[in-house]
């Protein structure tokens, strides 16, 4: 089941490629923004099933954005544009649970859309393991800095579960920019899954 979740994430790393190679526009820097989707939205509807980015911004996903999202996904095809055209943002539960996902569509970024996920790189993971740990996702392997060449992973205490409802919930962020002069890295993708009903 690792070697499964190490495929899939780089799946996901190589439709990054283009746009990390790319760079990007300036960022709207815009923490409380990511945290509220992080804490908020993608674990609300992954733990309670709450129906989220409410009072968001949000209108249809383009085609090519839809194709872009990994196809195990659950109701990929129900994705929606957030915030701006560059972001598309998918949710939906399969046998394995819930998922949540808000991702860059980079080719939306490169004709100029908005990037509204900017976050101050420097810290940015010691302030999300903080918040992560008062929600009781106590374990992580978090990265030296915030950029697009690391992941980094927040999660439940392990159950020794790799699915079904006994697996904890687990998050994922990679920054789809480098650092710009400012220090501002865009927290543009962000995955979370695990079964409802756990915490």
């Amino acid at each position: 089941m690792a070697v499964a979740r190490t495929g899939a994430l780089l799946a996901v790393l190589w439709l990054l490629l283009p746009a990390l190679l790319a760079g990007a526009a300036e960022l709207e820097k815009n923490e409380p923004l990511v945290m509220r989707i992080i804490f908020e939205d993608c674990l609300g509807y992954v733990r309670a099933g709450r129906t989220p980015f409410g009072g968001l911004p949000t209108g249809p996903a383009t085609a090519e954005a839809i194709r872009g999202l990994p196809l195990r996904m659950p109701d990929r095809e129900r994705a929606v544009q957030l915030l701006s055209p560059r972001y598309v943002a998918s949710w939906g539960e399969d046998e394995n649970g819930r998922h949540c996902y808000v991702g860059s569509d980079f080719a939306a970024g490169q004709v100029g859309a908005p990037g509204l996920l900017g976050v101050p790189a420097k810290g940015f993971l010691g302030r999300v393991t903080a918040r992560a740990a008062a929600e009781g996702m106590t374990e992580a392997g978090v990265a030296d800095g915030f950029s697009p060449l690391a992941t980094s992973y927040w999660s439940e205490p392990g159950t020794g579960a790799e699915s079904g409802p006994a697996r904890p919930v687990r998050f994922t962020l990679l920054a789809t920019t480098a650092p710009d002069a400012r220090g501002i890295a865009e927290a543009g993708l962000i995955l979370m899954a695990g079964p409802p009903g756990r915490r």
